[in-house]
């Protein structure tokens, strides 16, 4: 019998979805990387494409174990075990971000305190058993449990510091890094209309290509808010946006000036 008639067969038999040749094929050219959190991509994809699996599979978890911590306000590094039953008690202040809505915060936090305890023990103490398949799966976890943090974006250090912005960004100095931050911190475009902000840009000398890449790094972040006029003014627009430094952004500004 061959692939396809066993699939028959079985989802005949067995109630089972019949899974052509093709969907396989696009199932298997998926990028995992587009489905991990950026930084289970950054500390440990690279880890499961040398097949370094054990390594692979406790650094996820560690993150976790980071950023838990980093959102619990701790500045030195403190086990896990210590806080996690305090820090998800009513009052203390922690919680998580529920993409399926705020009424299963609580579901969302026993979710994280056993899928942390379960696989952050295994992957600490049973490093010989972790094949490719857990290292995998443990990936997509430690994703999910960083995405309950809302731990979503790489910090300074793990862009590769000022050094690695500036090269990413075409820029040679550090105060032409600054200017760029300064100007576009605080500026604002009314009802989509943004040449005039682009011409300012290309006047300090700036391209698009490094505006854009300011958002592709978490460097700035652009809202849209109400407008609320003066009596006096005429020709009002319906919504202006802001650009904003985000954290990052406002670190990268601040170790410039020291």
């Amino acid at each position: 019998m061959d692939r396809q008639k066993r699939r028959a067969f079985q989802a005949h038999h067995f109630c089972l979805p019949v899974i052509s040749d093709e969907a396989s094929k696009i199932n298997m050219n998926i990028d995992i990387k587009e489905h991990l959190n950026p930084k289970v991509v950054h500390h440990c994809l690279r880890l499961f494409e040398i097949k370094h699996y054990p390594e692979c599979a406790h650094t996820a978890m560690k993150q976790v174990e980071i950023n838990f911590n980093k959102k619990c306000g701790l500045k030195s590094f403190t086990p896990i075990s210590h806080t996690i039953k305090t820090m998800f008690t009513p009052g203390k202040g922690v919680r998580l971000k529920v993409p399926f809505g705020e009424e299963e915060q609580e579901y969302a936090q026993e979710l994280f305190k056993g899928a942390f305890k379960y696989y952050r023990n295994y992957t600490a103490h049973q490093q010989d058993n972790i094949t490719m398949d857990i290292a995998l799966r443990v990936m997509f976890i430690a994703s999910e449990l960083l995405d309950l943090l809302d731990a979503c974006n790489l910090s300074l250090e793990e862009l590769g510091g000022i050094k690695e912005i500036k090269n990413v960004l075409g820029i040679d100095d550090n105060n032409r890094l600054e200017e760029l931050l300064s100007f576009v911190d605080g500026s604002w475009i009314a009802d989509d209309v943004c040449d005039g902000f682009f011409e300012d840009l290309a006047k300090r000398g700036f391209t698009v290509d490094q505006y854009e890449k300011l958002f592709e790094l978490n460097i700035v972040c652009y809202e849209e808010k109400p407008y609320k006029p003066d009596e006096s003014e005429l020709d009002l627009p319906e919504r202006i946006g802001f650009f904003e430094l985000t954290d990052i952004g406002k670190e990268i500004i601040e170790t410039i000036k020291n």
